[in-house]
């Protein structure tokens, strides 16, 4: 395998999004089952939300194992490598959407990329509302309203960057250090194979290389060289998981002259050599029952 299989939402749906509620007793249909057998490792062109009301998960986004308890709400942008979640005894919902659907604002918040974000423990009342409105969602899907079905989105995901806001230090506004975040996140999606210095950032978005900390401190709580080598840890544990290109390889496609700089980089950030990582995640995958995918450890 050399490339991250992608899972596109078009595929699956020409409203721009899936609802389905699942419960104990609900069994996966035929469709699902299939992308399940399809899909292991991948990652996908939108935004998958779960709302979970009873019960408890488990699943693994970019290499990191991610416990889901019941009254929560967690999220898997379209960057992040994940698994599957086979979920047979929780009850809850699962929404895939384009996040073309979605207020800016809202993706701001959403997508404000603080690492790896936690699942958010919602309150008896928000877990309740949220049931409600995607309960009356799921129904309205049938008749097809599109302008109605969207309007109840627009509702969801207000309602979840507000949890979302609530749950860290994060401010969702349209602020001069928000801005610069997003900016500076596109630029290092865009750019991070050739430039790995925050300096190079703060050229690009025309500003000094300290305001540029200030202000992803102040909306992210880490400064640019965090995220510089948090991103190209990132990138470096996809290559490692799907494709066979020695370290030596790894280095130079993401654009290291020295690959003994960035085996030490990755050393020190993960604490276990590229080798190590390869070994431990692909020899796991083998391991987990059925057709590899991460199933959901009910509580």
């Amino acid at each position: 395998m050399n490339s991250v299989p992608i899972s596109k939402l078009q595929d699956r749906s020409n409203l721009g999004f899936v609802l389905k509620p699942f419960s104990p007793d609900k069994d996966e249909d035929e469709a699902d089952r299939r992308q399940s057998t399809d899909l292991g490792a991948h990652r996908d062109d939108h935004y998958i939300f779960f709302v979970i009301v009873e019960g408890s998960g488990t699943t693994v986004v970019d290499f990191e194992e991610k416990k889901v308890g019941p009254n929560s709400l967690y999220y898997i942008l379209p960057e992040q490598i994940h698994y599957r979640i086979k979920s047979k005894k929780a009850k809850g919902w699962y929404l895939a959407a384009d996040p073309a659907l979605v207020d800016p604002a809202c993706r701001n918040m959403i997508e404000s990329w603080a690492g790896q974000h936690e699942p958010i423990t919602l309150t008896p009342e928000e877990i309740m509302d949220f049931d409600l409105l995607l309960g009356i969602l799921h129904r309205k899907t049938r008749a097809l309203q599109q302008n109605v079905l969207h309007a109840l989105l627009r509702t969801f995901f207000e309602m979840a960057a507000s949890a979302i806001q609530q749950s860290s230090t994060i401010i969702a506004d349209n602020s001069r250090p928000a801005l610069l975040s997003m900016a500076f996140k596109k630029l290092l999606s865009e750019n991070v194979i050739k430039y790995k210095s925050p300096a190079d950032y703060a050229e690009m978005l025309h500003i000094s290389e300290p305001y540029l900390n200030e202000a992803l401190k102040k909306i992210t709580g880490s400064t640019v060289s965090f995220w510089i080598k948090y991103k190209v840890v990132t990138e470096a544990k996809r290559l490692l998981y799907f494709t066979d290109l020695n370290v030596k390889q790894i280095a130079g496609e993401l654009g290291f002259d020295n690959h003994s700089y960035f085996s030490h980089i990755f050393l020190k950030e993960t604490g276990m050599t590229a080798l190590t990582f390869r070994k431990r995640f692909r020899e796991g995958e083998r391991k987990s029952p059925g057709t590899g995918t991460i199933r959901a450890v009910i509580k």
